[in-house]
């Protein structure tokens, strides 16, 4: 069976604890240690957010999601050029709703 990454680091992060603490000297780098516990700690936060349940931005004229922002905070559509015209859904599904309702609309 395949190991996720998030398996994989907190096997080696309890093993290098282990070796670490058990020997006069620690032969694993402290620093290196404290990297891979920072990663698994930002891991397993990100891991319980829920992306579907966030703000999604869409463009307004072409409901691409295709926004970026250049270096002056302007809104920009990579789909149509659109400069800041967009919508804003309180979550991903308010965005597949008005998708469907505007196809709905339309036909």
């Amino acid at each position: 069976m395949k190991k996720t990454l998030l398996q994989y680091l907190t096997e080696l992060l309890e093993f290098m604890e282990y070796h670490n603490k058990m020997s006069p000297f620690p032969p694993f780098d402290t620093e290196y240690v404290q990297v891979i516990k920072d990663k698994l700690d930002k891991m397993k936060q990100e891991e319980k957010i829920n992306y579907d349940l966030l703000p999604t931005a869409a463009c307004k004229y072409c409901d691409s999601l295709g926004l970026i922002q250049d270096e002056f905070d302007n809104d920009y559509c990579t789909k149509c050029g659109e400069i800041n015209a967009i919508n804003i859904f309180p979550t991903y599904y308010d965005y597949e709703l008005y998708l469907i309702n505007k196809k709905n609309d339309n036909y």
